[in-house]
């Protein structure tokens, strides 16, 4: 899917995804992360929808590339352990874990807007649209937090700017 929908990102994958951990299994949720200090390592529970996991592959590697920019440049100056309302968990969150999930689901909507433009078989499946619907009012409710309460350094409010144009040409 990610080879058809989104080829640049694919190629990209040869340099940013080393491994692929898988975590087990489950049918009826999954689970996937990546840490800051281990670029390219991603773990992944296995789930049986293709969707999902070309998802987890896109998100977790979407991670890995803003926190190696982070090790350049600390792209947010809000205290670190400042917390606010986050749209993708039911936790209060640092800002930068709010931008990582808009910088990892951006391009998610994007795969889905892709896969629809080729017309894939998964995208005629009755649960496709909510799924790209809840991933644009994610990002969209995610952008605005940022907005709100966002201190980016120069290279932040570049980041910043490229996903809010980014989401706006998916809507």
């Amino acid at each position: 899917m990610i080879d058809a929908a989104l080829p640049a990102l694919a190629a990209e994958l040869a340099t940013t995804l080393r491994r692929i951990v898988p975590i087990g299994f489950d049918a009826e949720r999954h689970l996937s992360c990546s840490y800051r200090e281990a670029p390219g390592l991603v773990y992944l529970s296995l789930h049986p929808n293709a969707l999902t996991m070309a998802e987890a592959i896109v998100h977790e590697t979407q991670h890995t590339k803003l926190n190696l920019l982070s090790w350049l440049d600390p792209i947010l100056t809000n205290d670190p352990v400042e917390r606010v309302a986050s749209p993708a968990r039911p936790d209060p969150r640092p800002l930068m874990g709010v931008l990582l999930a808009v910088h990892a689901f951006v391009p998610v909507a994007w795969l889905h807007r892709e896969l629809t433009a080729i017309d894939h078989p998964i995208t005629r499946s009755p649960w496709f649209a909510r799924r790209r619907q809840q991933v644009l009012d994610g990002n969209g409710a995610g952008l605005a937090t940022l907005s709100a309460h966002a201190h980016p350094t120069a290279t932040g409010a570049r980041v910043l700017a490229a996903l809010t144009d980014l989401d706006a040409a998916l809507r």
